[in-house]
This record gives structure tokens, sequence and C-alpha cells, in this order.
């Protein structure tokens, strides 16, 4: 089992539509995130345009506009975690995904090839900033692009809810939103992808594990 240590951060829906906004500002973009009046979630929408190249040639990988965006909305990522995390490379995070092609040569003490569903089994509990989960969408998705059964994205939700932090962030990229508890986590909010021609939709949605469970 891997250890990851130091305090948790402080990640608000206030400050990933802050942090978010100014870097738009900053690259002549719109300010697209959007407080609800309560300021407890929020809401937007981003545009590539015709910017999708991914991080690699893999099916499904990010998009780069994904994680350039992902990372102007909590610049301190603290310890991250990418689960399902397919071709992302080698970097100061850790890694876990089933396919130990796709993953390359794990990095001892910082990435497993297993499964997502059985993440507490790897990392000691309470370990992680922010998890960033990427899961095959549907059945077609699992069987004919990744040729892997469906996986069960409420034990997903479970299992990262023990490895991350109070107060620590899920982000979860999936056309549907995952089945999650609101005894574990608040919804902070969720930003749509608009898709080029013959995408599917996508987006984002952001959950907060409580800090008092």
């Amino acid at each position: 089992m891997i250890e990851i240590a130091n305090p948790p951060l402080s990640i608000t829906a206030e400050s990933v539509v802050k942090n978010y906004n100014l870097f738009a500002r900053s690259k002549i973009l719109p300010e697209s995130l959007h407080l609800y009046p309560n300021g407890k979630r929020f809401y937007g929408e981003w545009d590539y345009g015709q910017n999708f190249k991914n991080i690699s040639e893999y099916k499904g990988a990010y998009s780069i506009q994904d994680l350039v965006r992902l990372q102007a909305c909590i610049p301190d990522m603290g310890n991250l975690l990418h689960v399902f995390s397919g071709s992302i490379p080698a970097g100061p995070y850790s890694r876990l995904d089933n396919n130990f092609a796709v993953i390359g040569t794990p990095i001892p003490g910082h990435d497993v090839v297993g499964d997502a569903s059985e993440a507490h089994l790897y990392f000691e509990e309470d370990s992680f900033d922010v998890v960033m989960a990427d899961p095959p969408w549907s059945k077609y998705h699992s069987e004919e692009i990744y040729n892997c059964s469906l996986v069960d994205k409420t034990k997903v939700m479970k299992s990262l809810f023990r490895v991350l932090k109070p107060g620590g962030i899920v982000i979860w990229k999936d056309f549907s939103k995952p089945i999650w508890s609101g005894t574990e986590f608040d919804y902070l909010g969720r930003i749509c992808i608009d898709p080029s021609s013959g995408h599917d939709d996508r987006s984002f949605k952001f959950f907060k594990k409580k800090e008092f469970v």
C-alpha cells in the first residue's frame, strides 16, 4: 500500500470559478464559469473550437485542453491521483490503470496497475487532494474500444472516497453522473464540453469529500 502525506488543500466552488476565470482573462477566452446564487455550486461550458488534440494517440486520451483548463481551475492540485490514467505520462502524481501496456513502466511509490474500484487497497486512506477520473463512458466504449467490462462506477466512487483527504475533490469526466452518496460527498458543479461534430457530449463533474462524515 502506498502512503501519501501532507495536509489537505482548501478547494471550493468559488475558488474554482475565480481561478479559471482569471486564467481565461489572461488567454482572452470567455470567463465561462459561474457560481449559483447560493455560492456553493458552479456551472459552465468550455468550447475548444477545433483544438481537440489529445495528449496521445491512445483512444479516449484526455484532450490537452482538458488538462490545461483543469489545472487552471485548481492550480495547486497537491497530491494528485489519475484513475483510468490511460496514456497520461509519468509525472508528479500517481497513476492507476488496469492495463500495464498503457501505463508503461509503473514508478514505484506512485503508480499501480490495478482496478480503480479497489483504489483503497493500493493507497493509504485520506491520501489525495484531487482525483481525476476518465472511465469508459458506456458498455460500447468498454467493450468495443477498450476491450474490457464496464466498470462499476458506484464502487469506484466509494473507493475514491476512502483515498481522498477530507475536503478532497473528485473530477469525473463522463457523459453521465456516477451514483454518489450525499453523506460522503458534496456536489460542487459541472463543466460541459461543447463537442466537435460527431463526438459525444461529455462534462466534468466535481465532487468534494465532506470534511466531517
